[in-house]
Formats: C-alpha cells, sequence, structure tokens
C-alpha cells in the first residue's frame, strides 16, 4: 500500500523541559556559551518568560498537530528514521544505515533523567524492509537486540527516537527503527544518498498491504560541542519552503559542501530529507504547522506533515 502519511519535526531535549523550569535552561544555554568562549546570541538575551511560555505552548501544539495526523491515519505501523550521538553505538563501531530487528526497544523518557519509554517495534516489517532494501543496492546493517555499551546504565535508544514519542497515538503503535548517520564524521550519508533511501523505502511499501507511516525526528539548523551557538533561520526556512512546495529534491545537494553551517546537529536534517524523498515519490507536499527559532534550545524547530492527494 502506498505511504499515506509522512511527519518530520525536532527533538532538541530543551523542547520537552517542564515549563516551570524554562528560565533555568535558559541560563545554562547562555552560562554554556560563557564557558566556551562563544558570543551570546543576542536573541537569548531578549528572552522573556512570556516568551519561553510562548514557545513551550507552540512545542506542545505542534506535537499535538502530528499527533492528531496520526490519529486520522490510523497506520499499522510507523517507521522512524533518526540519528544516534554515541547514545546508541560507542566509537567502536558507527553504522551509516541501520534497521533495527528486535521486538521491543526502550529510551530514556524525555524530560526525565530516570524515567524509560518502551516502543513494540514491527519486527515482520522491519525485516521485510531490511530484505529489499539490500536487495536494491543500499548496504544497511540491522541490530536485534539492545546491549548496554561504555557507561550506559540500562540499554537505551538514541534520543531521535525517544524523545518526540508523544505524537503516538497509543503507545502500542508498532514502529520500525531506521537509523541513518547524521552526526558523526568522516562518512557521513549524503543529501542524495538520503533522498534515494526515502524514495527506495516508498516503492518498496507500495508493493505492501500494509498501512504505514514515515516520520523523521532531528534538526532543523543547531550546533552542539563547538564554540558556536547559533540557529541559521534562513538555511531552516529555505528547506521548510522546498518542502512545502514539494521541491525536496533540491535538498539533495546540501551536504556535498564543506561547511560550519551544516555540520554537527544541522546534520539531523537528513532525515527530513529522507522522508522528502518517501513522500514526493508519493506525490505529497508538506504542510508546514509551525516554525520556532528558539535560543533556549539553540535549535530551529519545526513540525511538518505530508499527505498525499490521493489518500
Amino acid at each position: 500500500m502506498p505511504l499515506g502519511l509522512g511527519l518530520a519535526s525536532s527533538h532538541a531535549p530543551g523542547m520537552y523541559a517542564p515549563e516551570e523550569t524554562l528560565e533555568a535552561s535558559l541560563s545554562r544555554m547562555i552560562a554554556t556559551a560563557a564557558d566556551r568562549g562563544s558570543p551570546v546570541p543576542s536573541a537569548a538575551t531578549r528572552l522573556t518568560v512570556e516568551d519561553l511560555k510562548s514557545h513551550h505552548r507552540r512545542f506542545r501544539a505542534g506535537h499535538a498537530a502530528l499527533r492528531a495526523q496520526l490519529e486520522a491515519y490510523d497506520p499499522e505501523a510507523l517507521i522512524i528514521i533518526g540519528g544516534d550521538q554515541s547514545e546508541m553505538f560507542d566509537h567502536s563501531n558507527k553504522v551509516n544505515m541501520m534497521i533495527y530487528t528486535g521486538e521491543e526497544a526502550f529510551g530514556r523518557k524525555a524530560g526525565t533523567t530516570d524515567g524509560t519509554i518502551a516502543l513494540k517495534c514491527h519486527v515482520d516489517l522491519s525485516k521485510f524492509l531490511l530484505n529489499e532494501l539490500v536487495e536494491d543496492g543500499f548496504d544497511v546493517a540491522f541490530s536485534e537486540k539492545m546491549v548496554r555499551l561504555g557507561s550506559q546504565r540500562v540499554p537505551g535508544l538514541p534520543h531521535p527516537f525517544v524523545n518526540p514519542m508523544e505524537i503516538l497515538p497509543r503507545p502500542d503503535l508498532p514502529v520500525v527503527l531506521v537509523y541513518e548517520n547524521t552526526y558523526d564524521p568522516p562518512a557521513l550519508l549524503s543529501g542524495s544518498r538520503c533522498y534515494e533511501l526515502g524514495q527506495a523505502i516508498a516503492k518498496i511499501l507500495g508493493k505492501d498491504s500494509r498501512k504505514v507511516a514515515i516520520y523523521g525526528s532531528g534538526g532543523l539548523s543547531h550546533d552542539l560541542g563547538t564554540r558556536r551557538i547559533w540557529i541559521d533561520e534562513p538555511f531552516d526556512h529555505w528547506l521548510l519552503e522546498q518542502i512545502s512546495q514539494g521541491t525536496g529534491y533540491k535538498l539533495k545537494d546540501v551536504y556535498d559542501i564543506d561547511s560550519m553551517t551544516l555540520d554537527s546537529g544541522t546534520g539531523e536534517c537528513r532525515a527530513w530529507i529522507t522522508v522528502a524523498g518517501a513522500m514526493e515519490q508519493v506525490g505529497a507536499k508538506a504542510t508546514v504547522v509551525d516554525y520556532v527559532a528558539a535560543p533556549e534550545t539553540i535549535t530551529g524547530c519545526g513540525f511538518a506533515y505530508w499527505v498525499p492527494p490521493r489518500r
């Protein structure tokens, strides 16, 4: 059955902080900038408590809009595209593409220090997608089991897979977990490969009878672990404009240039490119729900969904 719904959103941890901690989060961000020797963004110094609360409400509304789309479509499974930042994998192994084929996966619930979230995985669909992608020439790794690595107290999924899971209309909705290397050089995926992966997923699902949605978790522009703290609003608006016009294919060349703007967290936009490839394959343009350039999260936070014209 052709893909009937595409979704994408940011997943910055600051988006899920309890409202009463927003001021403290902003203070920590400013202190972090000072510690790194980075100039404090002027937008951050102008933020008021009401601004923070407004951003918080918009984050909740953005997630609710995506959840409403999932509820309306009522899929049998949700494919989640996300990356890793040494949370699931340590430096002994990094994967460029991987599908998890275990029955269940666990991670830390967003906004908590010890809460956990469990995701039920669609094993049959995961294996079907894995086999078909390999047949199509994608060298996809796979994992059947989550194990503790390094200092992990318990096995845990990377935050792209668990932070935004308030979008799920029901906790038992089966998922397919697809990893992309969005963050760790030198072998980062090109924009073309991500778009082609999305196209391939759409073609494969078109041959299957199951009702499936796809979701890309990551971005938009942000920088982690360096002396720069910024949000590239022009880049974010350009990306959102392309997917809303059905010209997401223009994003294929984004990562072909060596640019500090596209390093670090902005690499997570690869997940959006993959979903754009999948949904443009079935003739869909994105509806952009909202965009918040939120200094307290150091991230351009976006929400979008795709509905094919003949769903």
